[in-house]
């Protein structure tokens, strides 16, 4: 998938959640030579390196370990910056390329904002069509036609953000947004 992506567009770097901390692939990506930033589960290794440091904030290198067959073993770097939101806890995540201690607060900021990224994509489903259809068209058109609806609904909340006073949450829910469109029949 990396390499026809490849044909299309410049990967510079590509950020994982802790679902895909896996040996194989961190192997894998090494072999593609691409950079990652897979977040770290506080697995019995990283909480090992967790307490050997008293500092909140720190960039050393790690190894991931796979002991069934094959075993396998690949070097990483591992950054820690304390948590946004939870005093006392920390955000680990591991990286192919070697770190300083000033590059890790900006790689943590910059993993940080995939999730803008995965609540498009959430939201993109809530204005989906649903099919059985297998034709890949018809499933194409779905997806572009909710594409094209949530992008109509964060103009409408950006045009009327500019009226509130209180503006932590979108101006018009989606689906209030969906109601104004009107009942929509599956066929």
């Amino acid at each position: 998938m990396i390499e026809t992506a490849r044909q299309a567009v410049s990967i510079t770097r590509i950020y994982c959640d802790r679902g895909l901390y896996r040996v194989e692939l961190v192997d894998a990506l090494n072999d593609l030579d691409i950079e990652f930033v897979i977040r770290a589960p506080k697995t019995r290794g990283i909480k090992r390196v967790l307490s050997e440091h008293d500092e909140e904030k720190f960039v050393t290198d790690y190894e991931l370990v796979r002991k069934r067959f094959p075993p396998m073993r690949v070097p990483v770097t591992l950054v820690v910056v304390p948590h946004q939101s939870r005093d006392d806890d920390s955000l680990c995540l591991i990286t192919n390329r070697p770190r300083t201690m000033d590059e890790a607060v900006p790689l943590a900021q910059a993993y940080r904002r995939r999730w803008g990224i995965e609540t498009s994509y959430r939201k993109i489903g809530e204005f989906l069509p649903r099919t059985t259809s297998p034709v890949f068209a018809v499933r194409l058109f779905y997806f572009l036609f909710a594409v094209a609806l949530y992008n109509l609904w964060i103009v409408v909340c950006l045009l009327l953000s500019e009226q509130r006073r209180v503006k932590t949450r979108p101006a018009v829910s989606t689906a209030t947004f969906r109601f104004f469109l009107g009942p929509v029949t599956y066929g």
